[in-house]
């Protein structure tokens, strides 16, 4: 096996051109690897490849000189510290499952949170490689080289948290369903529902999320995470009872985290009020908009939507503790570049919601560069009319 091969030239020379070359562009590591047919090209590569994506995304595990990295892939699908740690204390417990386990971020920080976590994985080399890294670590992590069906067959075990990650059976395509995945979770509900007495599943933002709903059933709450205000997973609570409406929590992980906290039958039975722009324009964050909140975030902060379908909100007084971006709203004006000329803005930032032309066709338009202080939103009114509302920036963030 490449991993075990790998392993022993773990050595001085090894090491030390890791080290040297760690900051370098992949490609021009490449180059220099053909100067040194003694080492192992491929797992350097994938090394280096594993510090550079480790810096920010696993930052504790960029720290420690002793981790070995996967392939690409795996590092790619693997969750950051960030979104690792927020769902390592969404439940209590003592026993927690990691059923899907590939490169070990998120059973290291249950581990953090429970007595006894179990890894399982079926990949050799992922499970060789997260093995190594708990020693490493520290983490006392009992490993399983296992498929996710065949553990729960054998395993006798009840544990009080069972985790699970589906992947995409087929890596070139997306996916919307469940279904589509692999393990099957619908199919292994009943067994993971007499393995653990609550089940988080991960999925993917492209999931539809009141399908997903229909399709488990027993979906207690749901979060919809995002980090620095891009969407990155979803979580579903699954328990042995039935909720009519479950709780969904939008949260944006990032310096100041902010939440909102609604459910779909409050969202079906609110009614929210339309304006033109008034003084104040907000954006909410990723999470909100893909959970679905579009009128429990109008009631709750007592604001006005732009549109039916324009997700943009305003007000005349300022409402902090928003989750999102809010903006000092300077003028509104028809979608018109000479118009738009008489304002001077040379350079601005451009959101297009429920616009008819893409920000590039808008720069082009209008004769902007990207940057500087202001910030435009391309959006249609009332009356399904394109209009530019030029605003700058309010500081933002909150947590409802």
């Amino acid at each position: 096996m490449q991993f075990k091969l790998a392993m022993t030239k773990i050595m001085n020379p090894t090491t030390k051109f890791i080290h040297t070359h760690k900051n370098k562009p992949l490609t021009e590591i490449a180059l220099l690897l053909g100067k040194h047919p003694e080492l192992n090209k491929n797992f350097i590569l994938s090394q280096i490849n594993g510090l550079q994506k480790a810096k920010t995304k696993l930052p504790t595990f960029y720290e420690n000189e002793n981790i070995i990295y996967p392939v690409g892939l795996s590092m790619e699908q693997c969750s950051s510290e960030q979104t690792a740690l927020f769902k390592s204390q969404l439940v209590k417990g003592k026993t927690a499952v990691d059923l899907t386990g590939g490169f070990g971020v998120d059973a290291y920080f249950f581990a953090k949170q429970f007595l006894e976590v179990t890894y399982v994985e079926q990949n050799a080399e992922l499970f060789e490689i997260a093995q190594h890294n708990f020693q490493v670590l520290n983490a006392p992590i009992q490993c399983y080289q296992s498929s996710c069906e065949d553990f729960l067959v054998k395993n006798t075990q009840i544990f009080d948290l069972a985790y699970i990650d589906p992947s995409r059976r087929d890596e070139t395509k997306r996916v919307f369903k469940l279904t589509e995945c692999s393990p099957n979770v619908i199919e292994l509900l009943p067994q993971l529902l007499k393995t653990a007495k609550q089940i988080i599943i991960k999925t993917s933002p492209l999931l539809d999320i009141k399908q997903t709903l229909a399709d488990l059933q027993l979906v207690n709450k749901v979060w919809v995470v995002s980090v620095n205000n891009d969407c990155k997973e979803v979580l579903y609570l699954v328990e042995n009872s039935t909720t009519i409406s479950p709780e969904i929590v939008a949260a944006n992980l990032s310096k100041d985290t902010s939440t909102f906290l609604f459910n779909y039958e409050s969202e079906v039975n609110t009614s929210v009020d339309f304006s033109e722009p008034l003084s104040y324009l907000y954006e909410p964050n990723a999470s909100v908009l893909k959970a679905g909140g579009f009128k429990s975030i109008a009631q709750f902060f007592q604001l006005k939507k732009l549109a039916v379908n324009t997700h943009l909100y305003t007000s005349e007084k300022l409402v902090v503790n928003f989750p999102g971006r809010y903006f000092k709203i300077n003028h509104t004006l028809e979608y018109n570049e000479k118009k738009f000329k008489t304002l001077g803005i040379k350079k601005a930032n451009i959101t297009a919601r429920n616009f008819p032309d893409s920000i590039e066709q808008i720069k082009k338009k209008l004769k902007l560069s990207d940057g500087g202080n202001d910030y435009i939103f391309a959006t249609k009114d009332l009356n399904d009319k394109p209009v530019l509302i030029a605003t700058k920036k309010e500081t933002s963030t909150g947590s409802m």
